[in-house]
């Protein structure tokens, strides 16, 4: 019975590891974010279709960390955007590198980053400008992306 039991464990552990390797979609708008599991990278487009579609990003486990594509916060930003992290590739004393990204949606469409960090990021959005901060009540990193600006950094 050992042996059927260590094979329906490594099931388990195979199934959870496939998980995290499916392919994801979201319809924002006239437009569809998807992001591709293409062995050993992840790759992020947006178009209309699977066929009118530009690449905005690729690399390992991407992931979506805001939308900012409501009618409020579009109406705020002036546009519509996503901001996506991924696993950085520079050296952290502390921390997990990690790398956050603003796509935004429409025309033109475009990518600003990487903003490269060694912590993690939450994401707000404000007239103007999408924030993101170490800790939204307390000290830490402090950025703010801005359409057509890009990337600002404030002491907080």
């Amino acid at each position: 019975m050992k042996p059927v039991f260590l094979v329906a464990g490594f099931g388990l552990f195979a199934t959870a590891a496939m998980a995290e390797l499916k392919d994801e979609e979201h319809i924002v708008g006239d437009q569809m974010v998807s992001i591709e599991f293409i062995d050993p990278v992840e790759i992020m487009w947006v178009g209309r279709n699977q066929y009118e579609r530009t690449q905005v990003l690729s690399g390992q486990d991407i992931e979506i960390a805001a939308f900012a594509t409501d009618a409020d916060a579009a109406a705020m930003l002036s546009a519509r955007a996503i901001v996506a992290v991924a696993p950085g590739t520079h050296s952290c004393d502390e921390g997990e590198p990690r790398e956050y990204y603003v796509v935004t949606l429409g025309e033109p469409l475009a990518t600003d980053g990487p903003l490269t960090t060694c912590v993690e990021l939450a994401v707000s959005v404000t007239p103007g400008a999408i924030v993101l901060e170490e800790d939204p009540m307390g000290e830490g990193e402090f950025w703010s992306w801005a359409p057509g600006e890009g990337f600002n950094t404030a002491a907080n």
